[in-house]
């Protein structure tokens, strides 16, 4: 009997997990978390910036390339500058009509945030690397990401 209960409330759990997973969400919803994250990301780089041991500094670029290995899924198809169901985004359509320049671009990121993070400890290595990692997120906002909205 107890077996049998188990297994019950495990199913219900099961079900109503999938059932929240598969919530859709708006194309909005999805800008609006992809925005959240890309706040956290720049968050992630001060706090490594301004951290004061190696191992501070290692913690945030963690973070930070931990989400680089999301990013390219935060860019569905539908949620750019022009898409139905977006009112604010500055996601330029390049992004999926370049996608093999926009994937080369998240991999520049992700290996200039290894790169600091390989330096932390070498104060004129960090400052190099982070001065490269300025340059990637400059190299993927000036290709695939449009004007601020009024």
């Amino acid at each position: 009997m107890k077996v049998w209960i188990c297994a019950l409330v495990a199913g219900l759990a099961l079900s109503a997990g999938s059932v929240l997973a598969s919530a859709a969400l708006t194309p909005q919803q999805i800008v609006d978390d992809r925005v959240a994250g890309m706040k956290a990301l720049g968050g992630n780089l001060k706090g490594a910036r301004t951290a004061t041991d190696a191992a501070g500094a290692k913690a945030e670029l963690a973070k930070a390339i931990a989400f680089t290995e999301t990013m390219q899924s935060r860019f569905p198809k539908g949620t750019g500058i022009g898409d139905a169901g977006v009112a604010k985004s500055r996601a330029l359509q390049d992004i999926w009509t370049k996608p093999d320049q926009f994937k080369s671009a998240i991999e520049a990121l992700s290996s200039a945030l290894k790169a600091a993070d390989a330096a932390a400890g070498d104060q004129a290595k960090f400052d190099a690397a982070f001065g490269a990692l300025g340059k990637s997120c400059k190299g993927c906002h000036d290709q695939f990401r449009g004007p601020e909205a009024p």
